[in-house]
């Protein structure tokens, strides 16, 4: 995985590069640097409202916050997003932590 200081060289060139911001959101929850990736994880799903990965560690980060609620909100959409794009594997994973947080 490229270092935070190379996925932001990219970002500079190409700010709503939802692959990029994904990258950086992820480096920001690998550090427990829960709000920064919140903030980068709905940067992700502004520019690809279909990335249901970003919704579900997007509530990762949320639920690691103690922000249960807005996280179950979160998955909803993530589900939404995983059904529209017919992902199997992601309306899977986000089923069972939404289960798992109710």
């Amino acid at each position: 995985m490229p270092t935070r200081a190379q996925i932001q060289r990219l970002l500079d060139l190409e700010p709503n590069d939802p692959f990029m911001l994904y990258a950086m959101a992820t480096d920001h929850a690998k550090e427990k640097e829960h709000k920064e990736a919140v903030t980068f994880f709905e940067k992700t799903i502004e520019a690809d409202a279909d990335c249901c990965y970003a919704y579900f560690h997007m509530a990762r980060s949320l639920e690691a916050l103690n922000r249960i609620e807005e996280a179950k909100i979160v998955l909803d959409h993530g589900l939404e997003a995983a059904i529209h794009t017919k992902d199997s594997k992601g309306i899977s994973e986000i089923k069972s932590y939404r289960t798992m947080l109710a």
